[in-house]
């Protein structure tokens, strides 16, 4: 049983490990970088929290040094379970999951209070992450994350930009989304090719029912897969009615997909789903 940590990177090395390509795996052996993340979920004592693929431990031990009352750690990589268990020793709050998170539904999880998600996730499964956590918003408290520069722009884009889309909506819908500050690709081993940011999503107070998020989720699928159209245009598959219901949502028809504000879907939704 350690006692005493090494350095993030010497305990990767006394394990043996190092980064995975096949899992897109980028090490993080910056603690005070790892420490800047887990502060970017607010006061997180006493809390519930999940970290998915921990890998050498340097953000494990960031969340851990804020006290919740169980941190727990999803990670495919078995490779690392051995590095995770000496921090366990020194940290009995630490719960480690073998496994795939994209398996694992956050209601199979500890239930008795909302969970509050922290990670620098795999660059390969982070965006489907996102989504399948939305679905599972009522068990969220909030969602701290580490993705690709262009998928938080994305998921923080405003109407009538570039980056805006269904990403944006879909995030935007259910919680209230804040980028937090950039990292450069040089704090990774190995450097990835891309610069990362870390985003910060509360859940809205206020969630719109299952039927309103699913018609959402379809109508902005159709518009953005022809987002040079005019929405009249993009959405004709989805209704041959749709002037008229885009008349009575009171939205221009000649209008493109970006142009739509949120509201302005819901608006939509609202309309096919009272016919």
């Amino acid at each position: 049983m350690m006692h005493v940590l090494p350095s993030i990177a010497a305990h990767a090395k006394l394990h043996g490990i190092e980064p995975s390509k096949k899992l897109g795996q980028n090490f993080l052996f910056d603690i005070s970088l790892c420490e800047k993340i887990a502060r970017g979920a607010g006061d997180i004592e006493g809390k519930i929290i999940l970290e998915v693929g921990p890998g050498p431990g340097g953000l494990t031990r960031a969340i851990l040094g804020y006290k919740p009352s169980k941190l727990i750690v999803i990670e495919k990589d078995s490779r690392c379970s051995a590095l995770i268990e000496d921090i366990k020793a020194i940290y009995p709050a630490l719960e480690l999951i073998n496994g795939d998170a994209l398996d694992i539904k956050l209601s199979d999880l500890d239930n008795s209070m909302k969970i509050t998600i922290i990670a620098n996730l795999p660059y390969n499964v982070g965006t489907e992450l996102v989504f399948r956590w939305l679905d599972e918003i009522k068990n969220i408290d909030s969602i701290t994350v580490m993705l690709q520069k262009e998928v938080v722009d994305r998921i923080c884009a405003k109407p009538g930009t570039k980056t805006y889309g269904r990403l944006s909506i879909m995030c935007q819908l259910r919680c209230e989304v804040e980028k937090l500050f950039d990292v450069s690709k040089e704090a990774f081993y190995p450097p990835p090719k891309v610069t990362s940011s870390v985003v910060h999503m509360v859940p809205k107070e206020n969630q719109l029912s299952g039927e309103l998020v699913d018609m959402v989720r379809n109508i902005t699928q159709i518009a953005f897969s022809a987002r040079r159209k005019m929405i009249k245009g993009a959405l004709q598959k989805l209704s041959p009615d749709i002037e008229n219901i885009l008349k009575v949502a009171a939205i221009s028809p000649t209008l493109r997909a970006e142009n739509l504000s949120i509201e302005d879907y819901i608006k939509i939704a609202t309309v096919l789903l009272s016919k």
